[in-house]
């Protein structure tokens, strides 16, 4: 999402802003000078601690793009000759402080819940340490959950790796409930992202406080998920449609100024990055005159989440059944094994949707995140009231296939995802039906002719 929170534009009045901040404000952290009982190890290790929790607060007053070394040095009163002694630049020290977050948040969640020995206690004191850590800390939380994004390729490639040490931990405590249910790998998966998904749409929105009271509804949703029912998956068999469904179309008529700006900045995006899109490149690939681009969208930016909002509708259009039987269970289920089998089929739908989206800065975060709501809205229509979900739960679903996805994009798998898409499936319908419902409504709509569906078995 591209400039806005706290920033404009480019970032540069952003950085202008910070830059008027930090000298006005200066050094807040006191210096350790070497001297009697401190080693020089000491004092870099210090000024290493000074230069991240500047780089969390500049960050959070006004977002990654707009911190420079000049800023991050004078916050943490070290000089740029001492910065680069411990950092390369920006992004390492960014890295390393993405790092340092998620380790005390590991080791502060495996302590809380390790003091319990009753399973339930383990699970709901590991949520709730979350919970209260983001509550605490929110610039911490914001830079690891929100700002990593912009950070760059190699950050959000941190971001899935580190992910693995909250899935290790919420497998390794929902192993110890009574009977030892193992939950497969990509359930885990998506539990992770779902957290991580409702965490960060309280940031996005100001209201970090508001996860104290999400703690306990976060652990009912994981817990639904906690069942045998859901071994069956693996026995379902593979995707039934031969021909994969057709890629989104981005071609526009003539007489259409807007679809034709919207149809070259998506090809522009799909070939090049998101980097690479300017107002001049667009214009000539559309065809049109800068006062018939100015006519439709003020930036680069709101043209390409334009682009985003029509191709999630055309996706979603294409996705949906066109009779759901008055079953709701089926209809999610069909759903979801098209949209796989669309981004699987259309690489550029998979690189514009989940790759490119995060390259804008905060406003495409916040895009996301509407978007994850209103399709939560729409996960919630049409269910009967014994399977009415809340709101939360929808949203935490929506964000834990969402996140697996994701990282289905991010390594270059998509191919694969037919095959995933009961467990994806389970991901929605358990926290409505229950898991052995679910896992019922998925093994019927897999045995449809015409329903593609997949074996949950994900790829080596």
């Amino acid at each position: 999402m591209g400039a806005t929170r706290r920033r404009a534009g480019n970032g540069s009045n952003g950085r202008a802003s910070q830059e008027r901040s930090w000298r006005s404000r200066g050094s807040r952290y006191p210096k350790l000078k070497p001297g009697p009982g401190r080693s020089a190890e000491d004092v870099a290790a210090h000024q290493r601690g000074r230069l991240q929790a500047a780089m969390v607060e500049l960050v959070a007053e006004d977002g990654y793009d707009a911190v420079t070394v000049a800023g991050l040095s004078h916050r943490a009163g070290v000089s740029k000759r001492d910065f680069y002694r411990h950092f390369r630049g920006k992004e390492e020290c960014f890295l390393a402080t993405y790092e340092t977050i998620v380790r005390n948040s590991v080791r502060s969640i495996l302590h809380a819940s390790s003091a319990e020995e009753d399973w339930p206690e383990r699970v709901r004191t590991g949520f709730q340490a979350f919970a209260e850590q983001i509550v605490r800390s929110p610039d911490a939380a914001r830079l690891a959950l929100v700002e990593v994004f912009a950070a760059g390729p190699e950050a959000i490639a941190r971001m899935l790796r580190t992910h693995g040490l909250f899935e290790a931990l919420v497998a390794k405590n929902f192993a110890l409930a009574e009977g030892g249910t193992h939950l497969p790998p990509l359930v885990v998966k998506g539990i992770v992202a779902g957290g991580a998904r409702t965490a960060r749409a309280r940031l996005l929105a100001g209201d970090a406080a508001r996860l104290s009271l999400d703690g306990e509804e976060l652990m009912e949703w994981a817990l639904s998920f906690c069942d045998d029912a859901v071994m069956r998956l693996r026995t379902l068999p593979p995707p039934r449609r031969s021909l994969p469904p057709p890629a989104v179309e981005w071609e526009a008529s003539l007489g259409d100024e807007r679809a034709l700006i919207l149809a070259a900045t998506a090809r522009l995006a799909i070939r090049d990055g998101y980097g690479a899109l300017t107002v001049p490149a667009i214009r000539a690939a559309a065809g049109v005159s800068r006062r018939t681009f100015d006519a439709h969208f003020s930036s680069v930016v709101e043209a390409f989440l334009a682009t985003l909002d029509q191709l999630g509708t055309r996706t979603l259009t294409a996705a949906l059944p066109p009779d759901a039987n008055g079953d709701w269970g089926w209809s999610v289920h069909v759903t979801i094994a098209s949209l796989c089998e669309q981004i699987a089929a259309d690489a550029g739908l998979a690189k514009l949707g989940f790759l490119e989206v995060f390259s804008p800065g905060p406003e495409a975060m916040h895009w996301r995140a509407s978007l994850i709501g209103r399709l939560a809205r729409l996960l919630r229509r049409n269910a009967a009231p014994a399977q009415q979900m809340t709101e939360f739960a929808a949203e935490a679903s929506i964000g834990a296939i969402w996140g697996v996805i994701h990282h289905y994009a991010a390594t270059d798998r998509t191919a694969h995802l037919p095959r995933v898409a009961p467990t994806l499936s389970y991901l929605a319908l358990a926290p409505a039906m229950g898991a052995p419902a679910a896992v019922d409504a998925i093994a019927a709509a897999t045995a449809e002719p015409d329903a593609g569906l997949a074996d949950a078995t994900p790829p080596a």
